[in-house]
């Protein structure tokens, strides 16, 4: 995996002056960065091609904090593509897509530098410093997009002009901002301006700007992961829609099991349908904002081949994806959820172990309450299995559903200690962002879909990278 680090001194000579270069590390991630793939069949690439080839999403992370407070880096409207994978210091990301050894930039984006203004006070107080240290984020952020393909072998590099995003972005804006960014090449390095399908590029040669690139040190993994296994506890709140356990025993099941959480400290996912999310997740998240919130469906029918597209007219930001019933639906291939923008998908998996595979991280879901709400077994006997289903696994992932709760509910403190006792309760966006800074089991660079999902939602969709 491509982890780099860089300062002053790695730039030393490269026509960098020393008021633009921060401290920072550099993380390449095997995924799309958000709309990779929308922008790219915008601009005339098929969807057949696309999932020829390969996509990452080169992360920019600033060792130098300046004194800035650490809200500055985890606030929801500044970061506002939840990209950090749990880690201080988002600067920057880049979107690539490689194939045939030329890397297509879908984007440069920092939410920092570029969404600052969303919330007022941290504006006020940190656009100075902010504006200060890290004003050139695009040159450092280039320079890591050509080293990571100059140690990766790959000879050119398509980066779009200003025009060419500046004419393409919907939403109103300043042109001049996104002119200095995307029209950096052409001051700084050897290339030329090129036409391919209907969009327009700058073509950087890798090899023959060498002597412009600052090479960047290798950085070794984090040997600071905490070796307990993970434990992910999912819950389906799903109401009534499929059994006759009525809205308001759901809804008190449902401030119950925060409650315990709450009182235990223990952090959950909770997939909620599309139809209640509204309802549900100012709850959710008021109880504890660490809680993991993804779709369940957005209305449990497994006959509605719209399911995602429905999905993101609620919610454009939610990072999972929960299948009813974990059934499968054509619907559900690996490039419909990350044209889409989903980043994890939990499911019964035969596989039983996680995997990041086309940018999509898979997790399994080994065990469930149904058999207990049916009567097929009895509560001790549920609870066995559980940990006889979790014994030995890195990681386990618990089903739950509001509407069993009667179940297991009087039961749960003493199960979430049985629970923490083998292992580390996590957030299925936690796992998430762990795969993708250690991918390991992750897909080989050549690897791609062979299934061609439906294109959908593409005008709601065409505003994310502007927001």
């Amino acid at each position: 995996m491509y982890r780099k680090t860089g300062n002053h001194e790695s730039f030393a000579g490269k026509r960098f002056a020393r008021r633009e270069v921060f401290g920072h590390r550099v993380i390449a991630v095997p995924k799309q960065y958000p709309d990779a793939q929308f922008l790219l069949e915008r601009r005339g690439i098929p969807r057949r091609l696309l999932q020829r080839g390969q996509f990452y999403q080169l992360n920019l992370y600033s060792t130098d904090f300046y004194g800035l407070p650490d809200e500055l880096f985890t606030d929801p409207e500044i970061n506002w593509h939840h990209q950090q994978f749990g880690q201080k210091g988002l600067i920057a990301a880049a979107g690539l897509w490689i194939r045939d050894s030329v890397a297509t930039v879908t984007t440069l984006q920092s939410d920092l530098c570029q969404q600052l203004y969303r919330h007022t006070r941290l504006s006020s107080s940190c656009k100075t410093q902010v504006e200060t240290h890290f004003k050139y984020w695009y040159g450092i952020l280039f320079n890591a997009v050509l080293d990571f393909c100059l140690d990766s072998g790959v000879s050119t590099v398509h980066s779009p002009t200003g025009r060419q995003i500046v004419t393409h972005t919907q939403k109103p804006i300043t042109p001049d901002l996104f002119l200095r960014i995307y029209d950096y090449p052409q001051a700084e390095y050897q290339c030329r301006r090129i036409t391919s399908g209907e969009a327009e590029y700058w073509e950087v040669p890798v090899r023959p700007n060498a002597d412009r690139i600052a090479v960047l040190q290798d950085l070794p993994a984090d040997a600071s992961r905490d070796p307990r296994p993970r434990i992910c506890i999912f819950h389906d709140i799903e109401e009534n829609v499929d059994t006759p356990i009525s809205s308001a025993e759901c809804a008190e099941s449902l401030t119950r099991m925060l409650e315990l959480e709450s009182d235990f400290g223990a952090t959950a996912t909770y997939c909620v349908l599309g139809t209640a999310l509204d309802r549900k997740r100012r709850e959710i998240i008021a109880s504890n904002p660490c809680h993991a919130i993804g779709f369940h469906s957005f209305n449990h029918d497994l006959g509605d081949m719209t399911q995602l597209r429905q999905c993101r007219e609620v919610d454009l930001r939610i990072r999972g994806y929960r299948p009813p019933q974990s059934k499968m639906t054509p619907e559900l291939t690996d490039y419909n959820l990350s044209f889409l923008n989903f980043e994890w998908l939990a499911n019964g998996s035969s596989r039983g172990h996680c995997i990041l595979e086309n940018g999509i991280v898979k997790l399994p879901i080994h065990f469930d309450d149904y058999p207990l709400f049916t009567g097929m077994i009895d509560y001790g006997r549920w609870e066995s299995e559980i940990f006889e289903h979790a014994r030995g696994k890195p990681f386990f992932g618990l089903g739950l559903h509001d509407c069993y709760a009667g179940k297991w509910l009087d039961r749960y403190q003493t199960l979430l200690e049985r629970l923490a006792s083998s292992g580390k309760l996590v957030s299925a966006d936690e796992v998430c962002d762990e795969m993708f800074l250690d991918p390991v089991g992750a897909s080989p660079p050549a690897a791609a879909s062979p299934d061609a999902g439906r294109r959908s939602l593409l005008a709601r969709v065409a505003g994310w990278m502007t927001r």
